[in-house]
């Protein structure tokens, strides 16, 4: 298999600076020093410049209807390298026949060739002189000079009209119209100006005068985004007039092979035959297939073959690792490949410090083919991504220092450098949505080739992981660099600043934090490593104290043991210990659990990282690892739970268990007690109850501070809810099974005396009777007196659910028949007296109010002039006329034998402004509703004694039988008056007579208006009815 040195010789340019063509652009064409022939040695043809080409010359003979073509690429994309060519051929008939190969053979004309670029922006006459003078017709746009103007699409005809084809190629225009922006002229700016000149020259190259001119433009909109936004406008009026006629050209195909062919023509004279590239993709295949048996990669060797045979010289990975970074703000694809490709092939081609000339050992140009301890390599590299340096110092290549070359090292191999700089190239792209990274699979298919031995490499690449700095995996396990350190870097970094000391104090947090009680029923507190003087036990909790275990022996610390000897609340304490060695063990691994967790809290406080981020899932990973290593070692670390039993203190063993890292150790300590029947559960029980009295409530009285101190002072006590005897003593207090007198608590209190209560739960608003609701207390029989106590003489009541009264004071006393308790002292029972009142109406002219009380033995005491009625009220022996000027009527029911009085009524009297003229006619222009069969009548019959007249009579009777109305009359009488209600009242009769006769029927009646003679005979009608004459304020005309 031939090596790229015996097969492909490299171009000058290569190694020669000054002979490279990358820096050319239209000032070159229009200087002439461009060499043709050498320009299209070095030029491949792709489809989109063979397309420019067409499209330019068609127009030069006058046979394309387009006279625009704009280049759409990002910058250094290879527009500028069309426009170059396409110049070159319109100035050279020689090259024009030899590189288009007989094409337009008939077309062999001189073509006028005028190139501007943006980058000139200091144009005294602007765009627009500039292409005129390059025409030699610089007088024919004089008029628009001074001052400068937009030339119309007239004059445009008039200076580009020739016999001769004109080819205009406007390069990175956006800069100067940037540029014009900030030069005022008029009202407006030189890039108004020159908008309106570009889209006149837009519009008038596709006249029929204008045939053989082509313009071509490129486009800058990624690049220059402003002045872009000036040509897009121009462009948009040029669409919206000639209907799109521009033609757009991809110079450099996104989805082709152009790339490897661009680089190929580029960088090399010469290269291998059909025949060597078939040897080398024999060897490639088999290599791979080794590889694919050993299941290191699914790169098929068909996907290999054919990329092989597209982009020799170079590796297919190329197409796939480049393509990442071509978007990166700053780089200029195409022609930044071609920069990046011949400074790896000048590497290749040129003789090491060791004397090795690399390309004698390879036969194609890898990714990984980038030597990072050249300079100029290096620094291009940084160029496309720069925040990548620290990866690429440490990590990768820093002249043998870095940790791919220390492996490689050990090795003898390059498999190390070789697979991280193929990660790097993967890192390389910056913007949004750039696919990062290599997959294993990825990376095996990539780096295989023939020789290569894969055999340890994936244990080198996991050493490599561990001991890189900047390199991480993200979800889908695809290895990429970062510019920050990695948390394997950060932890061990963080771990080696810890001190033993301070491993044990962050041990002791940790230990806090998960024996913190939750439940608080097993135990209420919690001690870490206390030394004897902090251990202060209380007589109302019980306390862990975790410890330490013995240095010299297992088993729990001698001064621990002389402690719970000394201890007056033995019963308040359990030690958990366990052994030295897996102490030693916590601490360590404490180390890293702090380091872990510190990294966490600076990624998402600091670095305001998101979960999702593949660093932090990367250390949340790693804290999973560590906390698990940190709960192996708290199992073995804490074994033994010791606890006060009856015989002293014991011992039990515990093992801690841990589920989906729920700790749950409160609860794994009781249910250990549980089991040993040292904590109750069942606090609710008579047996509990039972225990209690006999162990801890020993006498018949004792104090309840005196019985708290024995539960916390006898080891033979069982542990319990903290709460358990403060509900114990209320419940039986509430029970009356205990009774507490002067702090004492005496368990077997004295029977208690019979009582009875009293709840009144209705009350008949006619007569005044009330029903009271007896509810007997340690007794079942109930006795009532009137006006004295009750006596077990008096009267019995027998329904004590449903006892009825009118009286206002009753004696009950409640009796045990059985005798077992005491009966106790009457109960009285006194009833509330409460006044009410309807509110104040007019009768004639007096305004009159009436007083009710609910109490039948209740007199009303009143007063009109704001006095006390208890003091100086009169009695109430009807209806009130209300005295002119009052404010306020008060009173008061009483009973004053039996000293019952009712709450103060408090009345407020507002003035009367509503005056009716007495003598005057009054008209009530609501209508007034009567809604039954007594309301009907009468109230014809008030209305006829008043002598009132009617009228809008709506009148309805109804058969309401079983509530349905069957048969019904509704009688409706407008436009006339009725001056005698009566005959309304006489034809209502008769048509009950005759058609209701025996009949349940219901009568009501509507009457719009009403009309009253005089004022008086109003004030009458109002008065009999017991009305308000303020509510009629609204409803009558007068």
């Amino acid at each position: 298999m031939k090596t790229l040195y015996d097969v492909c010789k490299p171009r000058e340019s290569v190694f020669d600076e000054s002979k490279r063509d990358d820096t050319l652009d239209l000032s070159n064409l229009l200087d002439d020093s461009i060499d043709g022939e050498e320009f299209f040695k070095e030029t491949y043809i792709t489809e989109g410049m063979n397309l420019l080409f067409d499209t330019a010359f068609k127009r030069f003979e006058g046979k394309s209807a387009s006279g625009i073509i704009k280049l759409t690429q990002a910058m250094g994309g290879g527009k500028t390298h069309n426009m170059l060519a396409l110049g070159v051929l319109a100035k050279s008939k020689k090259v024009r026949e030899e590189v288009l190969n007989g094409k337009f053979k008939n077309f062999d004309k001189d073509i006028n060739v005028v190139a501007y670029t943006g980058r000139e922006s200091d144009l005294k006459f602007g765009i627009w002189g500039e292409i005129a003078d390059q025409l030699g017709k610089r007088d024919y746009f004089k008029d628009y000079y001074s001052p400068l103007m937009a030339p119309g699409q007239s004059a445009w005809i008039n200076l580009l009209k020739d016999e001769k084809p004109t080819l205009i190629l406007l390069d990175e225009l956006p800069p100067y119209l940037q540029n014009a922006r900030a030069i005022p002229i008029g009202t407006g700016t030189l890039a108004d100006i020159t908008t309106t000149a570009l889209s006149n020259l837009f519009n008038a190259v596709n006249k029929a005068e204008l045939h053989n001119v082509c313009i071509v433009v490129s486009d800058l909109q990624a690049t220059y985004e402003e002045g872009s936004k000036i040509l897009q406008h121009s462009f948009k009026e040029l669409d919206n007039e000639i209907g799109r006629s521009a033609i757009n050209i991809e110079p450099v195909g996104a989805n082709t092979d152009d790339l490897y062919n661009i680089l190929r023509t580029r960088l090399f004279e010469e290269v291998g035959t059909e025949k060597d590239v078939l040897e080398i993709i024999g060897e490639y295949k088999n290599a791979l297939n080794e590889a694919r048996q050993m299941q290191y990669t699914n790169y098929t060797v068909d996907e290999l073959a054919l990329g092989i045979r597209n982009a020799y010289p170079f590796h297919p990975s190329i197409r796939d690792l480049f393509a990442r970074f071509k978007e990166n703000p700053g780089f200029q694809q195409t022609r930044g490949y071609i920069r990046l490709t011949r400074l790896m092939v000048k590497d290749l081609y040129t003789e090491d410090g060791n004397g090795v000339i690399k390309a004698k050992e390879k036969s194609l140009i890898n990714a990984y083919d980038m030597n990072l301890n050249n300079g100029e390599l290096v620094t291009t590299v940084r160029g496309i991504k720069s925040s990548i340096s620290n990866a690429i110092a440490h990590d990768i290549a820093d002249s043998g220092s870095s940790i791919a070359e220390i492996i490689d090292k050990d090795t003898g191999r390059t498999d190390m450098q070789d697979i991280s700089k193929l990660i790097l190239v993967s890192s390389l792209g910056n913007v949004s949505n750039a696919i990062i990274g290599l997959s294993m699979q990825e990376l095996m298919g990539y780096i295989v080739e023939p020789g290569r031995d894969l055999t340890g490499l994936k244990q080198s690449l996991d050493e490599y992981s561990t001991r890189a700095w900047y390199l991480y995996k993200d979800k889908n396990s695809r290895l990429f660099f970062k510019d920050i350190k990695n948390v394997n870097a950060e932890l061990i970094s963080l771990v080696d600043t810890y001190s033993y000391d301070f491993s044990k104090a962050k041990i002791k947090e940790f230990l806090e934090e998960k024996f913190m009680p939750t439940q608080r029923d097993c135990y209420q507190e919690v001690l870490v490593f206390p030394s004897i003087d902090e251990i202060d036990l209380n007589r109302d909790k019980v306390t862990l104290v975790l410890t330490e275990p013995s240095k010299d022996a297992s088993g729990l610390k001698k001064e621990l043991e002389e402690f719970f000897e000394d201890t007056t609340y033995k019963n308040r304490v359990m030690f958990l210990t366990g052994q030295r060695n897996s102490m030693d063990n916590l601490v360590r691994v404490g180390k890293s659990y702090v380091a872990i967790n510190q990294i966490i809290y600076n990624l998402k406080y600091e670095d305001k990282l998101p979960e999702s981020d593949p660093q932090f899932q990367q250390a949340l990973d790693l804290f999973s690892k560590v906390n698990l290593e940190l709960l192996s070692n708290l199992r073995e670390s804490f074994v033994t739970l010791y606890y006060p039993k009856k015989r002293g203190l014991v011992q039990d063993d515990i093992t801690m268990e841990f589920e989906e890292n729920k700790y749950d150790l409160e609860e794994q300590i009781k249910k250990l007690l549980i089991d040993k029947m040292k904590f109750d559960t069942d606090i609710d029980s008579k047996e509990f109850r039972d225990k209690f009295e006999t162990r801890i409530f020993t006498n018949r009285q004792m104090l309840w501070n005196h019985i708290k101190e024995r539960a916390a002072t006898t080891i033979s006590w069982s542990w319990h809810h903290p709460n358990a005897l403060e509900d114990l003593r209320d419940d039986m207090l509430r029970r009356g099974e205990w009774i507490e007198t002067g702090g004492y608590i005496d368990k077997e209190p004295p029977a208690p005396e019979t009582t009875v209560t009293v709840r009144e739960v209705y009350e008949d608003k006619k007569t005044g009777e009330v029903t009271l609701k007896l509810t007997p207390q340690y007794g079942d029989i109930v006795y009532y007196e009137i006006d004295q106590d009750a006596t077990e003489s008096s009267s019995k009541v027998e329904d004590l659910t449903n006892f009825k009264t009118s009286e206002l004071k009753l004696s009950f006393l409640c009796v045990d028949s059985k005798g077992k308790n005491t009966t106790g002292k009457p109960v009285e029972w006194t009833r509330q007296i409460r006044l009410k009142y309807n509110p104040p109406y007019t009768k004639g002219e007096k305004e009159i109010i009436e007083l009710e009380t609910n109490a039948p033995n209740a007199k009303i005491l009143y007063t009109t002039d704001g006095s006390n009625p208890r003091e100086n009220g009169g009695v109430y022996d009807g209806e009130i006329e209300i005295p002119a000027g009052t404010k306020f009527i008060q009173a008061v029911a009483v009973n004053e034998k039996l000293g019952i009085y009712s709450e103060p009524l408090q009345i407020e009297i507002k003035n009367k402004k509503f005056e009716i003229d007495k003598d005057e006619k009054v008209e009530i222009i609501k209508p007034t509703m009567y809604n039954s069969t007594a309301e009907t009548f009468n109230g014809l019959e008030e209305l006829e004694e008043f002598d009132a007249s009617i009228s809008g009579i709506t009148l309805g009777i109804s058969n309401n039988e079983n509530n349905m109305v069957n048969e019904f009359i509704e009688l409706s009488m407008g436009g006339f008056n009725i001056d005698s209600p009566k005959l309304l009242e006489s034809q209502l009769e008769s048509i009950i007579e005759n058609f209701f006769n025996g009949k349940d029927f219901e009568v009501n009646l509507s009457i719009n208006k009403i009309i009253f003679k005089t004022g008086a005979d109003f004030e009458r009608w109002v008065s009999g009815k017991k009305e308000n004459i303020e509510n009629y304020k609204d409803k009558i005309r007068q």
